[in-house]
């Protein structure tokens, strides 16, 4: 802030305020002029930030489905540059880390260099695109669903787009790659986990080049990291929803992150006891509602941080008292469920999570801030709970689908066909009154299961149209045969069919056997490359 010579005053005691835990300013000693002055100029600052007004809005030269296809090239040449193999060679996670520790071993100047090049074009590409790549994906239509709660993304994410791209027009998904181009992740081996990150979320690679009219994924840069440690706004609403949370399990007026921190710390034994029963902390890894001791809650949060986080930040957590490093575990799970409800809301989507966990805590948060878990303008109840039920463990099965064949099924819009379908069979609980989740998990099993009879059927109808057809052309071929053969045994004839004939007979009658056979197989192919096809190649036997 530049002030007046006579506001100086106000400009210094701003500057030396104390700041709370997330880095706001903590008002608590500010004069009521110093306040005022903070607002007046906050309120500034904000209209400054809006985009301008009407057509003023500067056009990307190229259109969004472009720039999708230019930034997934560019993720693909930055895993080259750090594995020294492209990813479509690449079929295991645990493939990744051989051929980093080879390429550092063996070409470290190379592995330096072109590392760098290729972040360096990434970055130049954020810098150009990122605010269009975001306003645009405020313009898409249809079944928008953006996904969240975490800051990975890896095989749940992976497995639940895939599940998802079979019913939801659009899905959302936050650049897992833009954090480590712009930020200071506190990341132990950063090389190995961009390229796990890149090997993930490279897998969407054909659905982004399927340049559908309506994209089926859209990668958007979500800003989190800058947003929270630069965003006043953003800053303040983690701390409100913290707060919101975890402020009934303390005694006494909490009204700050800094109150709940010292009732931690000093109230240790009544806080963790009210913690560990509110379900409230869950360690990365754990399924929810998993009743631990909190020293045990304690370990299984830090083994699971082991080789993922620096080992010097690694370290300072460990010396942390038990209620205050289990407090800072939820905060790390809601900062995400945050960011998620801030970009459901920026770009018109509903939120869509793909673990128990992270499901979990959307809930709790819906009920402490009496927020509805759906969209009304977006989805209906029906359709938000058949989403929700195909992502059950139980049907997991439909993440076998290959991401390849997942585009060639939309290419042809199977999932609006696949979506009417599933509604069908979930329309009856949908006009009964409120959904419950069991049982919708229980009619969409069944619905598929239907679904994959009818394929059966599909394919008995299709070898019973061809077996007359075949049968026909055995048996004339065979004719044929046997009146060639009749005539070679009679002198009279023999010379005018001469001993080539037989021969030309059998080789007729499999042409006439082999022209059905083909005829078949090509329509159980194209039987196959149908929804109903890849549900029922997918599903293991029951």
């Amino acid at each position: 802030m530049h002030l007046p010579p006579h506001l100086q005053r106000i400009a210094d005691e701003l500057t030396s305020a104390p700041l709370t835990a997330l880095g706001l300013v903590d008002p608590a000693g500010l004069s009521r002029e110093a306040v005022m002055m903070a607002k007046s100029f906050a309120a500034v600052t904000s209209m400054a930030r809006q985009p301008a007004p009407g057509g003023s809005t500067p056009t990307s030269p190229k259109p969004a489905s472009e720039l999708q296809v230019e930034l997934f090239q560019l993720f693909s040449n930055l895993f080259s540059a750090i594995t020294g193999r492209a990813h479509e060679l690449i079929d295991d996670e645990e493939e990744i880390r051989p051929l980093i520790l080879s390429r550092v071993r063996e070409q470290p100047s190379l592995f330096t260099s072109s590392i760098n090049r290729a972040i360096e074009e990434l970055e130049g590409f954020y810098q150009k695109y990122a605010m269009e790549i975001f306003r645009h994906a405020k313009t898409l239509g249809g079944m928008r669903l953006v996904t969240g709660g975490q800051r990975t993304f890896g095989p749940s994410a992976l497995n639940a787009v895939r599940i998802t791209g079979l019913y939801a027009d659009t899905q959302f998904i936050p650049d897992p790659i833009y954090p480590f181009v712009g930020s200071n992740l506190s990341l132990n081996a950063v090389h190995l986990q961009l390229a796990i990150q890149l090997f993930y979320v490279l897998r969407l690679r054909p659905l982004v080049e399927a340049e559908l009219p309506v994209a089926p994924v859209f990668v958007f840069p979500s800003f989190e990291e800058q947003l929270e440690e630069r965003d006043a706004h953003t800053k303040l609403g983690i701390e409100q929803l913290a707060v919101r949370l975890l402020g009934p399990l303390c005694k006494g007026e909490v009204s700050s992150i800094e109150d709940v921190f010292d009732y931690a710390l000093h109230h240790e034994n009544a806080f963790l006891a009210a913690l560990m029963s509110s379900g409230l902390f869950v360690a990365p890894g754990d399924q929810p509602n998993l009743v631990l001791p909190p020293t045990e809650a304690a370990s299984r949060y830090l083994r699971a941080l082991e080789g993922v986080r620096a080992s010097d930040v690694l370290e300072e957590m460990k010396r942390l008292p038990t209620g205050v490093l289990l407090t800072n575990g939820v905060l790390e799970r809601l900062r995400p469920q945050y960011h998620l409800l801030e970009n459901a809301s920026e770009i018109g989507a509903q939120p869509l999570l793909s673990q128990a966990a992270h499901w979990h805590y959307f809930e709790k948060i819906s009920l402490a801030s009496a927020m509805d878990l759906r969209s009304k303008d977006i989805l209906s109840e029906q359709a938000f709970q058949t989403l929700r039920s195909i992502q059950d463990d139980s049907l997991s099965w439909l993440a076998n689908i290959p991401v390849a064949m997942l585009a060639d099924l939309l290419v042809n819009s199977e999932h609006r066909w696949f979506r009417e379908e599933l509604n069908k069979y979930t329309n009856q609980l949908a006009t009964a009154g409120p959904i419950e989740t069991n049982a919708m998990v229980r009619e969409v099993s069944h619905g598929l299961s239907s679904l994959v009879q009818r394929q059966k059927k599909v394919l008995a109808e299709i070898e019973r149209k061809y077996a007359p057809k075949k049968a026909a052309a055995v048996a004339g071929g065979f004719i044929g045969v046997s009146a060639a053969a009749t005539a070679t045994l009679l002198p009279s004839l023999a010379p005018l069919i001469a001993t080539a004939v037989p021969a030309a007979a059998i080789a007729g009658a499999a042409w006439g056997y082999g022209r059905e056979k083909v005829g078949e197989e090509v329509e159980k192919r194209q039987a196959a490359k149908s929804m109903l096809g890849v549900l029922a190649t997918v599903r293991p036997a029951s």
